[in-house]
């Protein structure tokens, strides 16, 4: 009952630690930042921090327990995150905060799919009910006229990027979520998952942003490193300390599926807010429809 409740709790405390994600984001957006010079900070301090905890550990237990398949998963699952921000930034430039968080985000539809469709998670009716609303739910938001964009059109470049965003959303979830169907060839704990996930999002910063910072000589201004250092503790925090864990909890209990629903359900819900009562961004009422369709949506597919 405990492991139950436990993971539940500790991924929903994750979710609250990621809306800080989507205020960096934004912030940067709108003030020119470069949110890549931010990630590539982040990804480097929160991976020393990680390595020297691995490190730690492994010479205080004699041992070095590791899985090259769920390390490897894991980097996949950083690398691709990191492209999702690079897409979630230039949508937030162009468009709406708020349904670009909410459409982004929507990519959590892929762990509980690939829960279902490929070990054998029940697709009970809430749940399938869930996936539809979010389905919906982002082709109203995408229909819908805006009141950010150019002549009011919704953009559709915005859309096309949150979309890009979404399906790499999909691809960073269902990699991350795997290792905790296999823990017996993929178990690592929640500090080496941690640092392949951002050994990942390094490589993907260094592969696309870094040479040309390097020929600029341009290494992120004040504001940038102070976002990089909050960002660095919050999102190192919540791999460490909750999710991971709240992960595997669950993952015992047969329902790892459930783990991204839930913490995304929180940080989309919370952002929402953040850009309605913060932002004071003004959504045409067919967009409002989309989003809370996807808000209900993935609390409906986090219902067991």
């Amino acid at each position: 009952m405990w492991s139950h409740f436990g993971g539940f709790l500790m991924v929903t405390v994750a979710g609250f630690l990621w809306i800080a994600i989507g205020i960096a984001v934004s912030k940067c957006s709108a003030r020119g930042w470069n949110y890549n010079i931010v990630q590539g900070l982040t990804y480097l301090g929160a991976s020393l921090i990680c390595a020297v905890i691995v490190g730690g550990r492994s010479i205080g237990a004699g041992t070095f327990e590791f899985s090259l398949f769920g390390f490897l998963m894991c980097c996949l699952a950083g690398f691709s995150n990191f492209y999702i921000y690079v897409f979630t930034a230039k949508a937030m430039q162009r468009g709406p905060n708020g349904l670009v968080w909410g459409i982004m985000q929507s990519g959590l539809i892929g762990t509980f799919l690939m829960g279902m469709i490929f070990f054998g998670e029940k697709p009970s009716l809430p749940r399938v009910a869930g996936a539809l609303l979010i389905l919906c739910g982002v082709l109203v938001m995408g229909l819908a006229k805006d009141r950010k964009s150019p002549d009011g059109q919704g953009g559709k470049t915005w859309l096309l990027f949150s979309l890009c965003a979404m399906l790499l959303s999909m691809i960073t979830q269902c990699c991350n979520t795997l290792p905790s169907y296999f823990p017996e060839i993929g178990e690592n704990g929640a500090s080496v998952r941690t640092l392949g996930m951002y050994c990942g999002g390094l490589l993907g910063f260094a592969f696309t942003t870094l040479p040309g910072l390097i020929r600029k000589r341009d290494f992120g201004c004040r504001n940038e490193w102070i976002i990089a250092g909050i960002l660095m503790i919050l999102n190192t925090s919540a791999s460490l300390i909750f999710f991971y864990r709240g992960l595997d909890m669950l993952a015992k209990n047969g329902c790892a599926g459930l783990g991204y629903p839930l913490s995304i359900g929180v940080c989309v819900i919370g952002f929402s807010f953040y850009s309605l009562l913060i932002l004071k961004e003004k959504f045409a009422r067919l967009s409002l429809i989309g989003l809370g369709a996807v808000c209900i949506g993935i609390i409906a597919v986090s219902i067991r």
